[in-house]
C-alpha cells in the first residue's frame, strides 16, 4: 500500500567524509519530501564494514543539520520504521533472501575466491565480459553437499532472468530498457553474513515505504537488479528519480577521489553560509523554469518540482557559488556578520574570547567596511587584519609601485602635517585634508591616495580609503604614516 504521502531517503555509507554528490541528492529529498508534506527520512547503509570509516556517520549528520535538513525519521529522531541501522537490520534481510531461494529466484554459491579469479581470468583472455558463469545456479541437493564440504559459506547471489528484457520509468530518463541476457547473477548476501548494497536498499526501501528513490546517475545501471528483487518479492517499486552526473568546470565526472572540490565539510570550514550552499546545490541539475539565481529556503521549498530536474549533466561551477556567496553575505545585516566573523578573529589572535562596549562597536564598524567584499568567512581574518594589528608587512609588488618614488617622502610628510591638523576625524574632513594635499603639491588625488593607502594598510586594495581611516583611528593613521616615511 502506498503513503497517501511521498517517503523519501538519504541513505548514506558510512564510509567517508560526506561530498557534494550525496549532499545534493539529500537536497533534492528534502526538498520534495518538504514540498509535498511527506517525510525525510535518514537511513544509514553501513553493511559494508571493511570500509567503515569512524566518524563518517557523525560528519554527515552534521552537515545535513548545518544545511537546516533535520531529518523526520532516522538516527537520535527515531521513527516506526526502525532500525534505521541496516548493520541491526541482518535478520531481515536473510528472512527475504531465504524466501527468494525457496522461490528459486535466488541461490547459495559455493565457489570458492580462487575459482571465481581463475574465471575471470579466463574471460579476460577470451575477451568475453566479465560476470558469473552461473554454475551453483542449478545444482542438485548432492552436488549443493558436496560443494558445501568445500566451501561452508556459501554466498547467496540472485537468479536475474535471462531473457526478454527489465523495464522502469525514470522521472529525469523517461522509460529506460535492459537486456536480461547481458546482466549478472549478482551476490545479495555476502559470506559474512552481511547482505549488499542492491538487495538491503530493496528491502529496506519496501520496509520502510520509501515513494520516491533520488540517487545518482551512476546508479541507473543497477536499477535492473532492484527491479527484479521488487518483482521477484510481489512487491511494488518506487518511483525512479535518476539526476544526471555532475561535472566539475572541465567537463569531467565529480569524483570523490578529488577530494579538495568534494568533500562537503571543507566549504563549511572555508566559510561558506548554509543559505548559499542550498541555492547552489539544489539549483545544480534542477530549474523552476525561470531566469533567477536567488532562492529562498521557503521558495525553494514552494517551487520543487522532481519534473525540474534536468536531463543534461549538471556542471560544479565554483565561480557561481561564490556569486551566491557574496549575495547572501551582502544581505546579512552587520551585526549577524560580525557574529559570524568574531570566532575566526578571535582564533587569529585579534580579538579576545568576549567583547564590550567599544570593542564590540569597534568590530561593527570595520564588518560594515569589509561586508561588499568579504566572500568566505575565512578570508575575514585577514582582510581585517590592520584593524586590529599596527605591524604588518607591505605588499611588495605595491610598495614598489607606490613607495619607491623619489617624491614619496615628500608626499607623506605632506599628509601627516595635514591630517594632524584636523580636528574633527571624519570621512568629509579626512577627504578634505588628503585633496587639499594634491592641491598644494600640484599633484593627481591618485598620487596622495595610493601611497598613503599603503603607509595605512600595507595594501593597494581594501575598502575606501577615507572610511577605514576614520575607523582606524587618527592617531594609528598618523604613527603609521610616520613609520612608513621615517622608513623610506
Amino acid at each position: 500500500m502506498t503513503p497517501d504521502k511521498p517517503r523519501l531517503r538519504m541513505a548514506p555509507s558510512p564510509t567517508g567524509s560526506p561530498h557534494i554528490g550525496n549532499i545534493r541528492t539529500a537536497v533534492f529529498d528534502y526538498l520534495y519530501a518538504r514540498h509535498t508534506g511527506g517525510t525525510f527520512i535518514l537511513r544509514i547503509e553501513d553493511t559494508d564494514r571493511n570500509r567503515f570509516v569512524e566518524g563518517a556517520l557523525e560528519e554527515m549528520m552534521y552537515a545535513l543539520r548545518w544545511m537546516g535538513m533535520q531529518w523526520d525519521e532516522g538516527p537520535e529522531a527515531g521513527g516506526d520504521f526502525g532500525p534505521y541501522f541496516q548493520s541491526q537490520r541482518l535478520d531481515i534481510y536473510h528472512q527475504y533472501a531465504d524466501r527468494l531461494v525457496e522461490q528459486g529466484r535466488a541461490y547459495r554459491c559455493y565457489c570458492t575466491r580462487e575459482r571465481l579469479e581463475e574465471m575471470r581470468k579466463v574471460q579476460e583472455a577470451a575477451k568475453l565480459p566479465p560476470g558469473y558463469d552461473r554454475r551453483c545456479r542449478n545444482l542438485s541437493k548432492e552436488e549443493s553437499g558436496t560443494l558445501a564440504q568445500e566451501n561452508p559459506n556459501p554466498v547467496i547471489r540472485f537468479a536475474m532472468n535471462r531473457d526478454g528484457t527489465t523495464e522502469l520509468d525514470d522521472v529525469v530518463r523517461g522509460h529506460v530498457s535492459f537486456r536480461n541476457d547481458l546482466q549478472d547473477d549478482f551476490i545479495i548476501i555476502k559470506a559474512d553474513g552481511f547482505p549488499t548494497y542492491h538487495f538491503a536498499s530493496v528491502v529496506d526501501d519496501h520496509l520502510m515505504k520509501i515513494t520516491h528513490v533520488v540517487r545518482g546517475d551512476e546508479w541507473l545501471s543497477s536499477a535492473p537488479k532492484h527491479v527484479q528483487i521488487y518483482e521477484a518479492l510481489g512487491w511494488q517499486a518506487p518511483v525512479w528519480v535518476h539526476p544526471s552526473l555532475i561535472l566539475d568546470e572541465s567537463g569531467k565526472k565529480l569524483s570523490k577521489r578529488s577530494e579538495a572540490q568534494t568533500r562537503f565539510l571543507s566549504y563549511i570550514e572555508d566559510g561558506y553560509l548554509p543559505e548559499a550552499m542550498l541555492n547552489f546545490l539544489a539549483t545544480m541539475g534542477w530549474s523552476a523554469g525561470e531566469d533567477r539565481k536567488l532562492y529562498s529556503r521557503e521558495e525553494l521549498i514552494e517551487k520543487f518540482a522532481l519534473e525540474g530536474i534536468t536531463n543534461h549533466p549538471a556542471i560544479f561551477d565554483l565561480a557561481k557559488l561564490n556569486d551566491l556567496q557574496g549575495e547572501y553575505i551582502r544581505m546579512l545585516a552587520v551585526e549577524q556578520l560580525a557574529d559570524m566573523i568574531q570566532p575566526r578573529l578571535q582564533q587569529a589572535g585579534y580579538i579576545g574570547d568576549s567583547l564590550a562596549g567599544d570593542d564590540i562597536s569597534y568590530l561593527l564598524r570595520v564588518t560594515a567596511l569589509i561586508q561588499d567584499r568579504l566572500v568566505l568567512l575565512n578570508e575575514a581574518a585577514d582582510m581585517v587584519s590592520y584593524f586590529y594589528s599596527d605591524e604588518f608587512e607591505y605588499d611588495e609588488k605595491g610598495a614598489r609601485k607606490h613607495l619607491a618614488k623619489d617624491t614619496t617622502p615628500a608626499i607623506l610628510k605632506a599628509v601627516i602635517s595635514k591630517l594632524s591638523d584636523v580636528n574633527s576625524w571624519t570621512v568629509g574632513d579626512i577627504e578634505s585634508a588628503m585633496r587639499a594635499v594634491a592641491d598644494d603639491l600640484a599633484v593627481k588625488a591618485a598620487d596622495i591616495i595610493h601611497p598613503t593607502r599603503m603607509a595605512v594598510t600595507g595594501r593597494t586594495w581594501g575598502p575606501g580609503l577615507f572610511e577605514l581611516m576614520e575607523v582606524i583611528g587618527k592617531s594609528r593613521v598618523v604613527a603609521r604614516l610616520e613609520r612608513c616615511a621615517g622608513g623610506l
